[in-house]
């Protein structure tokens, strides 16, 4: 190994997707994979084979690649960027684009923007603090909603949120307390909305929700997308076993530093980002795997956790043993702290089998 390579395990993706997958039709529960993570039309294969037909995307862009795969039911699940009202006209002809709004002003304008009839859902902050309506603000809702419906163009949908914040949780009980929260205040919206004449769906969806919580009553749809790879975080929730980790960066090693107990990895932020996870108190990068016949040992070593992530290379304190296990030029695996913004870097995956999979780039 030259240089740094993300490397994806096709077999652990599969059986991620598949467990999701059951979990929600054993729910009856729509199931409508977020693509950001691993913004690849042959995984998006895994998921289309599976009977899946509906899908969600960040960015008008991605949307667009996937549409020219052959996914025609796409929601766009960051609120409407007015400045490409007119894309999202020329896509919406083609497929059924689902957009967000979270303002009337947005609303309006796309209403005035557009030629075609164009699916809309209200997104709702129920406790993330990033964008969307205030969960408690019925007043702002219940407008909202009457323009949209009075609309020709703007088919209203229902409601959209993002438990983001369950990515601070640790262990099944905490994740299950804030979806629960969560779901219920969505009801409440959509109870309310009910009693002022208007039917709405409910669609939530993030990962460690969909992978802990068990209860969906009054759901329509979810939307999980690090669950495809999951990743260090993912683990320290509890959304998955480290043996779950379907991706890793493979990176040589360059240094070891007996005094120190210390390896160094080519590898680092430009190759596996700068996101971290606090394991024992200790801020950590990723976690180190030893190579295997097909990829990587499926159990990081927990005794050899990155501790310093610079540009290009990493530092790695291990233990004694495992630095007697590791020799100059190996190649090792290196399991990132978040998955998505790791695949983000590169233009293509390396599989465990040896194919080259080409993705989605925004920039090319």
């Amino acid at each position: 190994m030259k240089k740094p390579q993300l490397i994806v395990d096709l077999e652990k993706a599969t059986r991620n997707v598949s467990r999701i997958f059951d979990k929600f039709q054993r729910h009856g529960v729509a199931f409508r994979p977020h693509f950001k993570t691993h913004q690849c039309a042959a995984i998006g294969e895994l998921f289309r084979e599976m009977g899946v037909r509906s899908i969600t995307v960040s960015s008008l862009d991605m949307a667009t690649y996937f549409a020219g795969h052959g996914w025609d039911d796409i929601t766009l699940a960051v609120p409407v960027n007015l400045g490409q009202v007119e894309e999202i006209d020329q896509l919406a002809q083609r497929i059924r684009l689902n957009v967000l709004v979270d303002s009337l002003e947005t609303a309006s304008a796309l209403n005035d923007g557009l030629t075609v009839a164009c699916p809309v859902w209200i997104k709702v902050d129920v406790g993330y603090g990033r964008v969307g309506i205030k969960w408690n603000d019925e007043a702002r809702l219940l407008e909202l909603a009457k323009l949209i419906e009075s609309s020709a163009l703007l088919e209203f949908c229902g409601l959209l949120t993002h438990s983001g914040h369950t990515y601070e949780c640790r262990g099944r009980e905490e994740v299950q307390v804030l979806f629960e929260e969560g779901r219920t205040r969505m009801l409440h919206l959509e109870e309310t909305l009910q009693a002022h004449g208007t039917s709405a769906r409910i669609s939530m969806g993030d990962t460690p929700s969909a992978s802990l919580a068990e209860a969906f009553d009054g759901v329509d749809e979810m939307r999980p997308g690090n669950f495809v790879f999951y990743d260090v975080v993912q683990s320290q929730i509890g959304s998955c076993s480290a043996e779950d980790i379907a991706v890793a960066i493979a990176c040589p090693v360059i240094g070891k530093y007996e005094a120190d107990l210390k390896v160094v990895v080519y590898g680092g932020s430009v190759h596996f980002s700068k996101d971290s996870v606090i394991i024992d108190g200790e801020r950590v990068f990723g976690q180190l795997a030893l190579p295997a016949s097909d990829g990587w040992k499926p159990v990081p070593l927990t005794d050899a956790r990155i501790v310093s992530c610079c540009q290009e290379v990493s530092k790695i304190h291990v233990s004694r043993e495992v630095f007697d296990q590791i020799g100059l030029g190996q190649t090792v695996y290196i399991l990132p702290a978040h998955s998505c913004l790791a695949a983000e870097i590169y233009p293509r995956y390396r599989t465990t089998d040896g194919q080259v999979l080409e993705r989605f780039r925004l920039f090319t």
